[in-house]
């Protein structure tokens, strides 16, 4: 979709793209209608048709937004973690609390896409790509730290780590299924961290 040249349009689907935030964290899935967004906008459904087709349009829409922004702040955020620390031990736990700390600040804006990608290949497919793009900032930091800290470190090794990591971490989180979701009252966040960064290390440390 192409950005609009007018700044009342700008500030139009702003708004709407605000709203769309909105009802997917309350809801936490993508129940909710047009007619829903246009009045929580203030956006006449006209001019969201306007821009978009459809509902999916428009979530898919709003998804590559966000997925941009998550992208390129994991590429920033996990991609300098671990630089410089004292040991690899203490770069893995670096690492594993910048990435998990994003997938924990984003829950609700993650938790509807992973559902809505059941039905929808191309907000799946999207989300594979950030999928894609993340795993490879954490191997290559975890990398990184290893060659820094002189541990060998096979990238199949590090490919396994994050594959643990991950599932554990969305597990956790609920990212999707919250029927799986480990209890609030299970793990306090801190500790959590230390558990999956141990796990993590350890699961390299011991191929």
């Amino acid at each position: 979709m192409s950005e609009p040249k007018q700044q009342r349009s700008r500030d139009s689907f702003a708004k709407v793209r605000a709203a769309v935030l909105q009802l997917l964290h309350e809801r936490g899935t993508g129940q909710f209608s047009l007619a829903e967004v246009s009045a929580r906008a203030e956006v006449s459904i006209g001019s969201i048709y306007g821009r978009v087709s459809s509902k999916a349009e428009l979530l898919r829409v709003i998804q590559s937004q966000e997925f941009d922004r998550l992208d390129a702040e994991t590429a920033e955020r996990v991609g300098a973690a671990g630089v410089g620390a004292a040991s690899f031990a203490s770069a893995t736990a670096e690492i594993v609390t910048a990435y998990a700390g994003i997938l924990r600040e984003n829950r609700d804006l993650l938790s509807p896409f992973f559902l809505l990608g059941v039905e929808d290949a191309e907000i799946l497919a999207r989300g594979r790509r950030s999928g894609d793009a993340g795993q490879a900032i954490f191997i290559r930091a975890l990398v990184a730290a290893a060659e820094e800290h002189r541990v060998e470190l096979p990238t199949e090794s590090a490919h396994w780590a994050f594959e643990v990591f991950y599932s554990l971490c969305v597990r956790y989180l609920g990212l999707g299924v919250t029927a799986t979701a480990s209890p609030d009252h299970a793990y306090a966040w801190p500790d959590l961290l230390e558990r999956l960064a141990r796990t993590v290390y350890l699961t390299i440390s011991a191929e």
